[in-house]
């Protein structure tokens, strides 16, 4: 005999509950029945254990000894028919009693197996055993669910289903169709039915029918049909016809539904495209959108007017080139939708994803040689289930706001400069006197950075725990105008000038200062004054 590892065609890995009184022999057979790959054995030492592992996980089939202590293995198996149904189990037993056979057999048993002999080919037996007991289940299983899914196919068809002769006959009729047309099954078979259509229809209807041909069998049709209350509905229609061997036509087959529903939805979703295209004209920035596959399928008045190109030369395109002035034009909706090259990606500064949308800046040239800024904004267009079908995009002329942020820029630097370039001690700080920035001097006498300064308050940058008793910004924070006092600053052993002006904001509030310290010189009135603790020290007043 050849007692080879068997072959199991199916990859799927088969998961095994292997239950045995005697620990060594469940390792055994462990080592033996996962050899092969094929399977995954879970062992326990009682039948009690073995349900409680059955109800915790997913198990493809049982193996059980037979005689064991408390539930024995034909228990089990009722236990386990009764739970689980029909889960393949096997008894793979020393004992080979006729009566316990016929017991387990009884009692559902998929294989009983007597042990003895040498291990492999024995655990061969029992591997093989165990891939046809689960193979079997499975199919089961696959041809329930097959034939429970043609059953409701079958019996909770909603379409409606018939099938007529040349002259109209109906030789089949579901109930959906005779419910549909308020005509019971019984007096719809046998009998000539043909529904009301509207005469602006018939013709289309009758070329339909015409148009089935042997070559040709089936055809879809969308038509009007006057129902028996008077009201007009509309129909989808698939047809196909039977012909015999000499091309005769035997009968036809109907399967339809009534789309009034999606008829009135397409009508509603046409008149609120219409809207938004009217909502969209009238927007005052330049608007296009494009479908997946790149095609334009939007472009507003502004956008022809930005790009010299007419709606009616764009649109439907895919293979269009609309040009600024000479320019490309901006294609974050391609970004958008991934189809844009890296040329097209690299041409746009400033590019983010915020809320949805992905915006990023352009520059291009008109036609009169000026440049221009553009902002664009792309979001994605979704469909009813979410799917991505396109993509818009609004630009924004931003050149002026572009410029007026260069010129603050400039001017910012220019006064940053001015500021650094003072032998002077200027800082500015906030009302609770945390310094946002000193100039070079300041950061040179107290000799820290930038980073060490910002955002600490004033006074601690000396070493100082508290505020002083007698400061120049405190005295501008209450009066509101500019203060000047003099001191003298132990920690710097210098006696200073300390002026701090106030920055009111639009509400009237005070919302900086800004201190300047100078040296007194000597012989000034102030200097050789004694130190005064309740004084801080350079910028802090």
């Amino acid at each position: 005999m050849d007692f080879s590892e068997p072959h199991y065609s199916n990859k799927q890995k088969i998961s095994i509950l292997y239950i045995d009184d005697e620990p060594a022999l469940v390792e055994i057979g462990k080592l033996f029945l996962e050899r092969g790959g094929n399977i995954a054995v879970t062992t326990a030492t009682s039948a009690e254990e073995g349900l409680s592992l059955l109800a915790g996980g997913a198990i493809d089939g049982v193996v059980s000894d037979l005689q064991m202590p408390g539930m024995d293995g034909i228990e089990l198996l009722r236990e386990v028919r009764r739970r689980y149904g029909p889960l393949p189990f096997i008894i793979f037993t020393g004992k080979g009693r006729e009566e316990a056979v016929i017991e387990a057999l009884n009692a559902g048993v998929d294989y009983y197996l007597q042990k003895g002999g040498a291990p492999k080919p024995q655990f061969a037996e029992l591997e093989n055993s165990i891939i046809q007991a689960v193979e079997k289940r499975r199919i089961a299983r696959a041809l329930e669910e097959s034939e429970e899914r043609y059953r409701t196919v079958v019996e909770d068809q909603t379409e409606m289903i018939c099938w007529f002769d040349p002259e109209g006959v109906i030789l089949f009729a579901n109930e959906a169709f005779c419910r549909h047309f308020g005509v019971p099954g019984k007096e719809m078979v046998g009998r000539r039915f043909t529904p009301k259509i509207p005469v602006h229809e018939q013709g289309r209807l009758r070329r339909h029918f015409a148009s089935l041909t042997p070559d040709h069998p089936a055809a879809h049709i969308d038509h009007q049909v006057v129902m028996p209350s008077g009201e007009v509905r509309w129909h989808g229609w698939t047809d196909r016809a039977s012909f015999d061997p000499a091309g005769n036509l035997i009968r036809i087959q109907s399967v339809g539904r009534d789309i009034t529903d999606y008829k009135n939805a397409e009508a509603a979703i046409l008149a609120s495209e219409q809207r938004l295209k009217g909502v969209i004209e009238s927007l005052p920035d330049p608007t296009f959108a494009i479908d997946r596959e790149g095609r334009v399928t939007l472009w507003n008045r502004q956008m022809e007017r930005l790009t010299g190109v007419a709606a009616a030369g764009v649109i439907g395109r895919s293979d269009c080139d609309p040009r600024i002035r000479g320019q490309v034009r901006p294609v974050l909706a391609e970004i958008v939708l991934g189809r844009a090259s890296g040329e097209t990606r690299s041409r746009h500064t400033a590019a983010r994803w915020e809320d949805g949308s992905l915006t990023g800046e352009i520059t291009v040239i008109t036609g009169d040689g000026e440049e221009r800024v553009l902002q664009g904004r792309a979001t994605p267009l979704r469909g009813p289930d979410g799917e991505t079908v396109g993509a818009i995009e609004s630009l924004r002329d931003i050149t002026e706001i572009r410029a007026g942020e260069r010129t603050l820029h400039e001017a910012n630097a220019l006064l940053e400069w001015t500021i650094d370039a003072l032998p002077e001690i200027v800082g500015i700080m906030r009302p609770d006197r945390r310094v946002i920035r000193y100039n070079r001097a300041g950061y040179e006498a107290l000799g820290m950075t930038p980073e060490e300064v910002a955002g600490k308050p004033c006074y601690s940058l000396i070493g100082r725990a508290r505020p002083c008793e007698a400061c120049a910004t405190e005295m501008a924070l209450k009066s509101r105008k500019p203060e000047t006092i003099e001191k003298y600053v132990p920690e710097l052993d210098q006696h200073l000038r300390c002026t701090s002006v106030p920055i009111i904001d639009r509400d009237g509030e005070v919302c900086l200062v800004v201190e300047q310290l100078a040296p007194v010189p000597a012989g000034e009135p102030g200097e050789g004054e004694a130190p005064d603790d309740a004084l801080t020290g350079a910028g802090t007043s």
